[in-house]
């Protein structure tokens, strides 16, 4: 069985022991999804307070509705993902509608980007790409783990089976690596 299917079957082990009133069944499965969850939050918000706000809302609700889980319906992944979804969909309707209220008219400038930024940002994008591309893999899997799927350290020890100190220095050089990269 490999990690992931692991990880799938622990959560709904751990979603089952919340809907009994499992405390440290809670703890776990909050330590063992949330940071995934946390950076698809930030990445779909792109406000990390909001996105921190509607992980924090998101588990509020597992723990008051586990026993609406039904695992022959779906894995536990999947209901708390469409769970921290509603959070982040409610929030940015109320974030609309909020906006709306405040603003007297339609004559307002454009806030978005010009044109210039756009393009900045772009090159900015192309920029990282570039820097992540030219790091050695043992360096480059760990820094995407942790900055784009929101592993922690931990978890991408236990992943790649590798000490824990060793992919900290990982990160910790391929960091620089990309701050050299980014600067030239």
């Amino acid at each position: 069985m490999d990690e992931s299917n692991h990880q799938l079957e622990q959560a709904t082990v751990l979603l089952l022991a919340c809907a009994r009133g499992d405390a440290k069944a809670f703890q776990r499965l909050y330590r063992l999804e949330a940071p995934r969850m946390l950076a698809l939050a930030r990445r779909l918000s792109g406000d990390p307070e909001l996105a921190e706000e509607a992980l924090q809302d998101t588990f509020v609700q597992v723990w008051r509705n586990a026993v609406r889980f039904h695992p022959e319906k779906g894995s536990a992944r999947a209901w708390l993902y469409a769970l921290l979804r509603y959070r982040l969909i409610n929030q940015h309707r109320r974030a609309k509608r909020d906006d709306a209220e405040a603003l007297p008219g339609d004559d307002w400038p454009d806030p978005g980007p010009n044109p210039e930024q756009c393009s900045m940002q772009s090159d900015q994008r192309r920029a990282m790409q570039e820097c992540l591309r030219g790091l050695q893999g043992d360096r480059r899997r760990p820094i995407l783990m942790a900055f784009y799927q929101g592993f922690t350290y931990e978890q991408i020890a236990e992943t790649l089976a590798v000490p824990l100190g060793t992919i900290k220095s990982r990160v910790r050089t391929g960091l620089k690596g990309l701050q050299e990269c980014l600067r030239l």
